[in-house]
């Protein structure tokens, strides 16, 4: 199992607030491991970009998407129910 998706069952970590109230559109300055927590793995894009399910804070319920080399941690969808039907329409 891949480091990222272990990292998940860790004690603590999806209950823990998520840090973000606003996207980080550009390269990330702090660790991945930092701005996940609160936040559940829902699938894995390739090239260390992934995508979480928003777990607390205002932000609960939301899909963001998380590149933390280049593309920041951005919200790609409001909801879990939206981002899993589009998924399933456009695989």
């Amino acid at each position: 199992m891949d480091d990222e998706w272990e990292e998940d069952r860790l004690p603590g970590r999806l209950a823990a607030p998520f840090p973000l109230t606003e996207p980080l559109p550009r390269r990330i300055g702090k660790s991945a491991d930092e701005l996940t927590l609160g936040t559940l793995m829902l699938a894995e894009e390739g090239c260390g970009i992934f995508l979480r399910l928003v777990l607390t804070g205002p932000c609960a319920g939301e899909v963001w998407q998380i590149d933390p080399d280049w593309g920041g941690f951005v919200r790609v969808s409001p909801g879990f129910r939206t981002w899993y039907t589009q998924w399933l329409e456009h695989p």
